[in-house]
């Protein structure tokens, strides 16, 4: 049997992963098909593509989580950490205000706790 590189099995892994997350991707936008208004299988759609890296797709995704469901804190989390990856800082740090705002009315004091503590990482002058 041939002796494989180290590169070329872990090239063979990143492969054999990036199939199974676009067939995710595949389930998930077929889903959508049929129940374009569940904000819980929009939300499994962007974390697929944020696993792909693929932070516009994703922010698109994650906007129109929030639009279903105002409440969703995870996707205001996901959505500001997208944008911030995408170098949008000013959106990142309003959609981590909206997402405190949503663990406020909800009560999820930790995902605000948490969406705190990133805003104050990217917060501009006079910011927090």
């Amino acid at each position: 049997m041939p002796e494989k590189s180290l590169s070329g099995s872990v090239e063979s892994r990143r492969l054999s992963t990036n199939p199974m997350v676009q067939s995710k991707i595949e389930i998930f936008t077929a889903m959508l098909a049929e129940q374009p208004e569940n904000a819980m299988i929009w939300y499994g759609l962007a974390s697929e593509q944020y696993k792909l890296e693929n932070w516009a797709e994703a922010a698109k995704s994650l906007r129109q989580v929030v639009s279903l469901n105002p409440d969703y804190t995870a996707a205001y989390q996901m959505l500001g950490t997208v944008l911030a990856k995408m170098d949008d800082l000013a959106g990142a740090r309003q959609a981590w205000r909206d997402g405190i705002e949503a663990a406020g009315r909800t009560g999820a004091w930790k995902a605000g706790q948490h969406m705190q503590a990133l805003l104050a990482g990217v917060a501009g002058p006079n910011e927090a």
